[in-house]
């Protein structure tokens, strides 16, 4: 089953430049109110994987750290945030809000900056979403996602810059990350993921602190 392996250089806005392999990303625009700039990856996520991990490394968080991280459907237009439109979902690092569908966020987690890894996992089988920041769990952020997802970023900083890891280096999250081991344990760490998203989901519907479009 094919999954995202890189940016797709032929589906982003003006704004951003994408390197020869296709994983670093950086902000080129005048980072101006109304000058954002996302881009999604080669490939969809299909909810037959179950459930699918990735990592972004923030190289330069730019002039001021407008840089968001999340997931969308292909017919969402690249001239916005990632969460500010239908079918976009995204955590922000300027503010530390989640993004469902909407220009108004929601509080979630901590900023992020520069020289921090922050992780996105979808849960197909529950339907649910959460991120890492430097390996540590955050909780879940969505719920009820459904479809055809793309991995996706977007930005408004000036001289921004990251690089994306599908699974082509050791992720942060150690949960998800197999270590050159035996298949058998990898699978035991993806089980464990996959508990850990499930305890945050009962305590996210009693906190009632996730997001549904």
């Amino acid at each position: 089953m094919a999954s995202p392996t890189k940016w797709n250089i032929d589906d982003k806005f003006t704004f951003l430049s994408v390197s020869s392999d296709g994983l670093e990303v950086t902000y080129v625009g005048p980072g101006e109110k109304a000058d954002s700039a996302a881009i999604r990856a080669d490939l969809p996520i299909l909810p037959q994987c179950g459930l699918f991990y990735f990592e972004i490394n923030i190289l330069d968080k730019g002039d001021n750290g407008e840089i968001g991280i999340g997931f969308c459907a292909k017919t969402v237009n690249l001239n916005r945030m990632p969460g500010w439109e239908n079918n976009s979902w995204g955590y922000h690092g300027d503010d530390g809000n989640f993004y469902c569908c909407s220009g108004t966020g929601k509080s979630y987690g901590p900023l992020f900056t520069t020289g921090d890894t922050i992780g996105c996992c979808l849960n197909f089988r529950y339907k649910v979403a959460f991120y890492t920041k430097n390996g540590v769990h955050l909780g879940i952020a969505f719920q009820d996602l459904e479809g055809e997802l793309y991995p996706c970023v977007g930005m408004r900083s000036r001289g921004g810059s990251m690089k994306v890891n599908f699974g082509h280096e050791k992720f942060k999250y150690t949960a998800i990350n197999d270590d050159d081991i035996s298949d058998k344990l990898l699978k035991e760490k993806w089980i464990k993921a996959i508990n850990q998203c499930n305890d945050e989901l009962e305590f996210s519907i009693k906190d009632d602190n996730f997001c549904t479009c």
